[in-house]
């Protein structure tokens, strides 16, 4: 695992460098999700994987699509609260 600082500007942007830009295949628009407390935050890509993978498990796999960064069970939760209680 590598290791990169970044310097966090006046607006709260930072960017990203171009090998992890590359590496993750991040253009333009392309959605980061943080995983954090107050010790740190974990950093990575969103990724839209169809529901029909995972066997129905969420509800007919024609409805939906689920958004999960490289399937990481702590999404799960934010993204049942947000379809059924946003």
């Amino acid at each position: 695992m590598k290791r990169v600082s970044v310097r966090v500007r006046k607006k709260g942007q930072l960017t990203l460098p171009v090998e992890i830009r590359r590496i993750w295949g991040l253009r333009e628009g392309s959605e980061l999700i943080f995983i954090y407390d107050e010790r740190g935050a974990t950093v990575k890509p969103m990724r839209r994987v169809k529901v029909r993978e995972f066997s129905g498990a969420l509800g007919d796999p024609c409805e939906d699509e689920v958004a999960f960064s490289i399937l990481d069970p702590e999404l799960l939760p934010l993204y049942l609260k947000e379809k059924y209680e946003g």
